[in-house]
């Protein structure tokens, strides 16, 4: 929806992809969606619980802001190569076939574009995907800490209740899909082709206001449970595994 030029929407190109391609053509970039989750998602979250640890106040907004920014900034330095592959692979089959790339996995897209475009076209847009895995570990990690101990505030909720994780992962969700949106529409562009970056945000543009904005439904539709999933399986990880409890003796 945010690179093919005519206005179709989201049933329309669904329907299309599984009529012209089949059903598992849904699935294109599977495997570099994957490696990237394992990778990139996994130090974002590592890197800003461990810098929260440092700080001198854990529950102030702008110290969780400040963390959150830092932390997803060096994970972008992980993702972006990853994040290259699974857009080329996503968009492939709506191009034009001479302009296609048709990589087979994640590690044939690394070697080829390597190899074809040189090592650097791997961080193609990687200003767009640094300044998007920053404000989305913001909007993600530290929106969703606020959301927890504003609601456990006024519900009278315990940290390790599932019901408070799931609110403040879906309050988390829709912060982050308006925010990161445009952000993620003109890195898209800028890794499918790389074009001045003026030119990027003409053709993002194509549409008027709904320009920056192309694909939101689907992208929430993806980003909500996607979050929800992740922070609740993240709090039941750290519920039942993460903490020591420490048993002090009375004297």
């Amino acid at each position: 929806m945010v690179v093919i030029k005519k206005d179709r929407g989201m049933a329309s190109n669904l329907q299309r992809a599984i009529r012209t391609y089949g059903f598992f053509s849904l699935y294109d970039g599977l495997s570099a969606q994957l490696v990237r989750q394992l990778t990139y998602t996994s130090l974002r979250f590592h890197l800003y619980e461990m810098g929260k640890s440092h700080l001198d106040d854990p529950d102030g907004l702008l110290d969780k802001v400040l963390v959150a920014g830092l932390a997803g900034c060096v994970a972008g330095v992980v993702g972006t190569p990853m994040e290259l592959i699974n857009t080329r692979m996503q968009v492939n089959r709506a191009l034009p076939k001479e302009t296609r790339w048709n990589y087979r996995n994640l590690f044939d897209g690394l070697y080829r574009v390597t190899r074809d475009e040189g090592f650097t076209k791997l961080y193609s847009g990687c200003l767009l995907s640094f300044m998007r895995s920053s404000f989305i570990t913001i909007s993600q990690n530290a929106a969703y800490d606020q959301a927890k101990q504003i609601y456990a505030e006024w519900f009278q909720m315990k940290h390790d209740n599932t019901l408070l994780h799931l609110i403040s992962s879906v309050t988390a969700a829709f912060i982050c899909g308006p925010i990161i949106k445009p952000i993620e529409n003109l890195r898209y562009l800028r890794m499918v082709n790389s074009r001045r970056l003026i030119h990027s945000i003409s053709y993002m543009m194509r549409f008027g206001s709904r320009g920056p904005f192309r694909g939101i439904v689907p992208y929430l539709l993806r980003m909500v449970p996607n979050t929800v999933i992740t922070f609740l399986s993240f709090e039941q990880l750290r519920v039942n595994f993460g903490y020591i409890e420490e048993i002090e003796d009375d004297k």
